[in-house]
């Protein structure tokens, strides 16, 4: 356990707290609902998007998870543009531009045309909407977790940080229910015809409750008293290239980079895993759905436990478990979806959501604590989309990993996964390891380093 000296004002919420929290809670659901359509239908839209000789091939299946790449590497892009924006006019009317640009978007994915009727004109509209929702997306967190963070009561910031990155998990699972349940009503047949389209206009609905959360909140009293005591920067986003700030975002460069590969060794594989191992698509969304309730409890529970371990400690131990336990875990996914094992479906996905993302639950509170007020939206915003350089090209890296592994993992994709979540523990677990211990830092007076 960390020692910290809590004193009574570390325990108080500041008013409008809930508000922020679901605020925050409801943007995030949304970013993960909207990309769980790709993922959970990847093998529909590469039948809509490719023609039939490439959709059903495995090199099809990773071309078409690129929608998903393109959502993530314009994610920096935005996280520059609106994290600056949210250190410059505030968080909150920051927020309000990224959820109204990132529901439109989405729901704009369900007009794109079909392979059948422009032929690869549809794959890149489709690549060019996924890229501009991804610029929405990069402002929403840039500016979104510090909002929740700031208006935490500091004993339980990793808690509320649980439950806001919990946020994405339960959009993964909603997102995996929404998918099974339209293919069970309207069949799928249907669903490769025309009934993926309703699923993208539903994104519309979180989209306007975060919006009226939003419209109805004051910005945060820490960025409110920087805001008085003239510490706003002109540039914030260029700050966070000057040392120390600079050492503080390298470090999370790193530490993101990691991140991502364990986040996506469940979100680009575990359908593919499914289906490929002979599950239906409507049982591979279900079982997708049940993987996403494990990860957004993993994720809540593990930021709760780092308010008693410490950000340091409860990071690191979650790199070696995952990485331990990665190649049993992942292969118990595979085995259960040929065997059609119920229970061993429920420990798969219990074991690849849980071990892919209880990490992410410190996302919101590491990050916060490691940049200063006037650059907290650029820092956090640019700092968390850094870690998509590298890992946003996982399908492509992945086909040749495919052919490598081969002869581990037959003509599925278990391995290649299990590969990506035992790298991903050793570069975040190094990352953090030379990181400093976060809990108990005020959020006013930040020391970068």
């Amino acid at each position: 356990m960390v020692r910290v000296q809590w004193a009574p004002e570390h325990y108080r919420w500041p008013p409008r707290s809930g508000s922020a929290i679901a605020s925050q809670f409801v943007g995030f659901f949304l970013d993960a609902y909207d990309l769980t359509f790709v993922t959970a239908m990847t093998t529909i839209l590469a039948a809509v998007l490719m023609p039939p000789t490439l959709s059903k091939s495995v090199v099809g299946y990773f071309l078409t998870l690129l929608g998903y790449a393109f959502t993530m590497i314009a994610r920096p892009v935005g996280s520059a543009i609106f994290g600056n924006f949210a250190d410059k006019i505030g968080r909150r009317d920051t927020l309000m531009i990224t959820i109204l640009g990132y529901g439109i978007m989405s729901a704009v994915t369900a007009a794109i045309p079909t392979y059948a009727q422009v032929g690869w004109v549809a794959f890149w509209i489709y690549a060019v909407i996924r890229f501009i929702l991804g610029i929405f997306v990069g402002g929403e967190y840039a500016a979104g977790h510090p909002f929740a963070m700031e208006y935490s009561a500091p004993r339980w910031r990793g808690l509320v940080s649980g439950i806001i990155q919990g946020g994405f998990s339960w959009g993964v699972a909603l997102g995996g229910f929404v998918v099974s349940a339209f293919t069970a009503v309207f069949g799928i047949k249907a669903m490769y015809a025309y009934a993926w389209r309703y699923i993208f206009l539903t994104g519309l609905i979180p989209a306007v409750v975060a919006f009226v959360i939003r419209y109805t909140m004051p910005d945060t009293p820490i960025f409110q008293e920087a805001k008085e005591r003239g510490q706003l920067e002109k540039v914030p986003f260029f700050s966070i290239f000057k040392p120390p700030a600079l050492w503080t975002f390298l470090q999370v460069l790193v530490f993101m980079t990691g991140l991502f590969f364990s986040s996506y060794s469940m979100f680009d594989f575990a359908t593919g895993i499914y289906t490929r191992a002979g599950l239906p698509e409507g049982l591979a969304a279900f079982y997708y759905g049940i993987m996403g309730i494990f990860a957004a409890i993993a994720a809540t529970l593990w930021g709760f436990a780092s308010d008693f371990l410490g950000r340091r400690r409860a990071l690191i131990i979650a790199a070696v478990v995952s990485a331990v336990l990665a190649v049993p875990a992942y292969y118990t996914v595979y085995y259960s979806a040929v065997v059609r094992s119920v229970p061993l479906l429920v420990l798969g996905a219990l074991l690849m959501g849980w071990l892919s993302q209880w990490p992410w639950g410190l996302v919101p509170v590491y990050l916060s604590e490691r940049f200063a007020t006037q650059r907290r939206g650029s820092g956090v915003g640019f700092g968390y989309s850094s870690g998509i350089f590298i890992s946003a090209w996982m399908p492509l890296y992945s086909i040749p990993l495919y052919g490598v592994f081969h002869a581990i993992e037959g003509t599925n994709i278990w391995f290649v996964a299990a590969f990506w979540l035992i790298l991903a523990g050793i570069i975040y677990g190094a990352a953090v390891a030379i990181g400093p211990e976060t809990i108990g830092v005020d959020l006013r007076i930040v020391r970068e380093k």
